[in-house]
């Protein structure tokens, strides 16, 4: 009776092997090769992390240790003796930073008093304590309030910067727009297509700017080293309403990734599993294999192209690509909301589908920081494609070995 129970529950598991099969199997066989990599150890986290619910260090409290945050709000008032590292919807911190200030935010309020440099990556930030070493800033918008001192460079790419506060160093800026009120002690290079100098501005050094427009420069503005202008073509009045058709496609774009990212949990929920724990575990690894599928894509699409039988090929290769690298940042998501609620939930185990929500907003906010977010992008893709297609392989080699299991237990005819 055992015997025959197994061997039932073997042929249901043989019956859903096959369906899996034809589901998972054909899409992506034509990397069966690019298993040539060792995946590299996955990165652990250490020292002291803060919780949603342990957000806030009041003043009377020392964290002798670097510390990390992952939240909506994250409130630092007492002192940190090590390097902070905040992954948050907004950040204040007015206390003291015995070490480096690292920040990815929506806003971000800098404030007391930062022992070495803060590098910020907000969509909105401001910088109101002392910097004891450089700012590093990547953001939509930045003030370095009017009690603010960088006490070495500041180095900024965004939209638009407004200066009051006291620099040390030099001034390396790229943006839309520049204003200058505060005192500079180095030199200040500047890219933007607006530049205003105030009539309380000090700058001690040179000031080199490329711009569409002579800078508004106060008579009474001090600039005691030499001014060079590099005229710059000025972009057409087109272009503005092609910024706000840019804001609608991201927002379509985020909700077309979700409702993907929900079909593909509940449709594929194995393989979604499978490639997510592949970055997680094996992020190098992924990142690998996403290379080599990015080198097929393309390199095989442009070589059947060149063959006129092989341009059917070449427009299938291309569309497995597009969507492989579409969904790969679903993978991507689903491992950032993981990582995130790891953090908050304290092991409840919570739904892919919210893990994916999570992690798929962060990713939005992320990618809107200039420059960076553009290499943050890039790799998010080529690393979920590698995902899928590891993870793809992975379930594979499982069902061959599952079957091979099957075959084994099924009774012999004598």
């Amino acid at each position: 009776m055992e015997h025959r129970l197994r061997f039932n529950v073997s042929l249901s598991m043989k019956t859903g092997l096959k369906s899996f099969r034809k589901r998972h199997i054909r899409a992506c066989s034509i990397f069966l090769f690019l298993i040539l990599f060792v995946g590299l150890p996955s990165l652990t986290l250490a020292s002291r992390f803060l919780s949603s619910s342990g957000n806030l260090v009041s003043k009377n409290e020392m964290i002798d240790d670097d510390a990390y945050s992952v939240g909506d709000f994250v409130e630092i008032y007492g002192v940190v003796n090590g390097d902070l590292s905040a992954f948050c919807y907004e950040i204040d911190t007015d206390g003291e930073i015995n070490g480096n200030v690292n920040v990815f935010a929506y806003r971000s309020y800098i404030g007391g008093k930062t022992e070495r440099t803060v590098r910020l990556f907000a969509y909105e930030g401001e910088i109101l304590g002392q910097a004891g070493s450089n700012v590093v800033a990547f953001c939509k918008d930045l003030i370095i309030g009017d009690k603010a001192v960088i006490m070495r460079d500041l180095n900024f790419a965004g939209e638009n910067i407004r200066i009051d506060g006291n620099i040390k160093g030099n001034v390396d800026i790229n943006a839309d727009a520049v204003r200058i009120s505060g005192v500079i002690e180095g030199d200040v290079h500047i890219e933007a297509q607006d530049v205003i100098i105030l009539s309380s501005a000090v700058i001690k050094g040179n000031l080199d700017y490329t711009s569409t427009l002579e800078a508004d420069i106060s008579p009474e503005a001090v600039i005691e080293g030499k001014i060079y202008w590099e005229e710059k073509e000025r972009k057409p009045d087109s272009e503005n309403g092609l910024n706000i058709l840019s804001r609608l496609s991201r927002f379509i774009l985020f909700f077309m990734a979700l409702i993907t990212g929900f079909g593909l949990i509940l449709m594929f929920n194995n393989h979604t599993r499978e490639s997510s724990e592949f970055i997680e575990k094996r992020f190098w690894y992924s990142l690998a294999v996403g290379i080599l599928a990015f080198l097929i894509f393309t390199v095989g699409a442009l070589i059947l192209m060149v063959l006129v039988i092989g341009i059917p090929l070449a427009i299938i290769l291309m569309a497995m690509g597009v969507f492989l690298f579409y969904v790969g940042k679903i993978y991507v998501s689903i491992v950032i909301g993981r990582l995130v609620f790891r953090l908050l939930a304290r092991g409840r185990k919570i739904a892919m589908g919210w893990e994916l929500l999570i992690g798929l907003l962060l990713m939005t906010i992320v990618f809107q920081i200039p420059m960076i977010g553009t290499v943050i992008y890039v790799l998010t893709f080529i690393a979920g494609t590698g995902a899928a297609v590891a993870g793809h392989l992975s379930l594979n080699r499982k069902c061959r070995v599952a079957m091979a299991g099957i075959t084994s237990d099924k009774p012999q005819k004598v």
